[in-house]
């Protein structure tokens, strides 16, 4: 066999695919003329030209992808909406919830003053988590950390008390996570660990607005230092913790 024969045959499907008045084309149809065997193995390649030819899909219509692309944007901003709501909804009904529940509450103006603006903060934050979270879980830390400047003074440490503040953050944490994960679910889009951070440390925020109204040591600085600051720290970290656990369930 010659080398033209050889390169023939072993190109035949890239020669057949080739233009009919392409130079490399018309010189191995040249060569086949005197040659059966390269012959044969180009007419087998124009075969399977043709069928690839005739299988091949129809060309998308004009547009189509750009309509594809619209309706995946349209699609995921709903999505967003959605979780936005189901978290600013879930911060303020677990506010509400515990303030309702509780045996007794604070009458002092500047109490609940402090309390609706904190629950404020939290709905907004926890809207806002998707978007900027890491900025939503230091603006956390810091409102309950001036929440703490405002309202406290010198008191107990309260521990047994603190227990139940740090749970009741905690609850509401687990309320917004909880609330944007049953409005994604079954969609197209996964909150991403850090914004489950955010959420919860948002949604522990909540937790501390209701306390201020409802927490017997509330006016106490190391209580609130400790448990309502800490708790919100809690939260965050617990959440950021789980959800590393949920993604990558080997590497920890």
């Amino acid at each position: 066999m010659t080398a033209a024969a050889g390169h023939v045959r072993e190109d035949a499907p890239g020669l057949a695919a080739l233009p009919a008045d392409d130079p490399a084309r018309l010189a191995a149809l040249a060569h086949a003329r005197g040659c059966p065997e390269c012959a044969r193995a180009l007419r087998e390649a124009e075969r399977l030209q043709t069928l690839l030819a005739e299988l091949a899909p129809d060309p998308l219509p004009e547009g189509s992808l750009d309509r594809v692309r619209a309706a995946i944007a349209s699609e995921l901003r709903r999505e967003a909406r959605r979780a936005l709501a189901a978290s600013a909804v879930a911060a303020s009904a677990g506010f509400v919830a515990f303030v309702a529940l509780a045996r007794s509450r604070s009458h002092a103006p500047g109490d609940w003053a402090l309390a609706l603006a904190l629950a404020a903060l939290a709905a907004a934050l926890a809207a806002a988590a998707r978007g900027r979270p890491l900025l939503g879980a230091v603006v956390t830390v810091l409102a309950s950390l001036a929440a703490a400047a405002l309202s406290g003074a010198a008191g107990p440490l309260a521990p047994a008390l603190g227990a139940e503040c740090v749970a009741t953050e905690l609850a509401t944490a687990g309320l917004v996570v909880a609330g944007a994960w049953l409005a994604l679910r079954g969609g197209s889009t996964v909150p991403a660990r850090a914004a489950r951070a955010a959420a919860a440390g948002a949604g522990a925020l909540a937790g501390a607005a209701a306390l201020q109204l409802t927490c017997g040591a509330h006016g106490s600085a190391p209580h609130l230092l400790v448990f309502h600051v800490g708790g919100v720290l809690l939260a965050i970290l617990l959440a950021a913790a789980l959800s590393r656990r949920a993604v990558h369930p080997a590497l920890v």
